[in-house]
């Protein structure tokens, strides 16, 4: 039936409505389609279907009137305006609005041509193994092409260091993250827990979870994200973080993590903190206190007040990571670990 919220306070509600079928599933799709949009938009949502299965329009408009909705809105599950949406459904529709007095009741326009189906089209098209994936592939290497000034900087990197024709997955991160800030010194200097490197891949692999500490980190990793299909969270940005800061006295970028683990945002995740110790601290205690598992921290925070020891409680812990002791560090550097390791994912 989708989601019904009974003596909900909101005066505007939804019904899905479907043409209804014999087959059981044509139920169950509705009843999936209503409930995601109930999560998202956050009214009540209901299933209906024309024939064959219940509820019906006219019981899910009754319902939702018996409780509280002033306002209606019925969206067709219908592809075009056949004799079901300019003749039926208006009927039926003219009748309800005199049973429902007092309820506005709106239909909306069908499905339609649409540019986001012809997308879900390619998607079929791709699950089968269609000429999508290798659109796809095409598209990865665009991304992961060098421009030329990269391609020689990074070539005097690997002169000034020594080193010629490494591989290394940890070189590959420490050569970005040298091109990002020009200090040769960090090759010596940024640690890697066992295995981290590897873990890291294997989770973007599986698109995992990509989550910044701050405004700043986020402009910087999600170019790249967005083009290689990874969701990106923000802690200083993440809903009711301002009000949870000041309920419970804490930062913003700590409000944040806070809030995206209790929306299970930070699980498997690759967690990135190159500016706020008080968000590693918090990555900490989580990890410590309540089980939270991300399945790679780099922390890097920059600074004076608890930087240098947030980052030594990093190295001290069992969870995969990648740091940089002492006060040094900054989202410079946390962008370019990141960025280096969605590269090494994407290039396989």
């Amino acid at each position: 039936m989708g989601t019904e919220k009974a003596g909900a306070p909101e005066r505007t509600a939804v019904v899905i409505l479907g043409h209804g079928s014999r087959a059981p599933e044509a139920a169950g799709l509705l009843d999936w389609v209503a409930g995601r949009l109930a999560a998202d938009a956050g009214l009540p949502v209901m299933a209906a279907s024309l024939q064959f299965n219940q509820p019906t329009l006219a019981d899910c408009c009754r319902r939702l009137a018996a409780a509280g909705a002033r306002r209606i809105l019925i969206a067709p599950y219908f592809l075009f305006e056949g004799n079901h949406m300019q003749r039926d459904i208006p009927e039926e529709l003219d009748g309800l609005r005199a049973e429902l007095d007092g309820v506005e009741l709106v239909l909306t326009a069908p499905l339609g041509a649409d540019e986001r189906l012809v997308e879900v089209i390619r998607s079929r098209i791709a699950e089968a193994g269609g000429a999508r994936q290798q659109e796809k592939v095409q598209h990865q290497e665009k991304v992961l092409s060098q421009n030329p000034i990269e391609k020689q900087s990074f070539e005097i990197i690997d002169a000034l260091l020594g080193i010629t024709g490494s591989n290394e997955p940890e070189y590959q991160v420490v050569r970005r993250v040298i091109h990002a800030t020009g200090d040769l010194s960090l090759a010596d200097a940024l640690v890697f827990s066992s295995g981290a490197t590897a873990t890291a891949v294997a989770a973007l692999a599986k698109k995992a979870n990509i989550v910044c500490d701050v405004n700043m980190a986020a402009a910087g990793i999600e170019p790249t994200a967005s083009r290689l299909g990874y969701r990106l969270d923000c802690a200083v940005t993440a809903p009711g973080v301002a009000r949870m800061a000041q309920d419970e006295n804490i930062t913003r970028s700590a409000a944040g993590i806070r809030q995206l683990a209790r929306s299970r945002r930070l699980d498997d995740a690759v967690i990135a903190i190159g500016n706020a110790p008080t968000a590693l601290w918090e990555v900490l205690r989580l990890e410590r206190q309540e089980g939270v598992r991300p399945a790679l921290v780099v922390g890097v925070p920059v600074g004076f007040v608890g930087a240098a020891e947030s980052k030594q409680a990093l190295a001290e812990s069992d969870i995969p990571h990648v740091t940089l002791p002492g006060n040094r560090g900054g989202t410079s550097i946390a962008v370019a670990i990141v960025n280096a390791l969605m590269r090494l994912s994407a290039a396989g």
